[in-house]
């Protein structure tokens, strides 16, 4: 189970609503429900991590 990935996503929506979930979805093109099956690799948190910052940046 990646939780970590699972807060990632619980972030966006905490902090831009449905339409931050959609963006974190296109810019890690991991979707939420993908996300929930995948591994909390070092890889996959290093891509959450920059896709949330380009987010919080008004970049996404």
């Amino acid at each position: 189970m990646a939780a970590r990935l699972n807060e990632f996503y619980k972030q966006a929506a905490q902090e831009f609503g449905l339409a931050g979930r959609i963006k974190l979805a296109m810019l890690t093109k991991i979707s939420s429900e993908k996300a929930e099956a995948a591994e909390d690799s070092p890889e996959n948190i290093r891509i959450f991590e920059q896709a949330l910052a380009q987010l919080r940046a008004g970049g996404g």
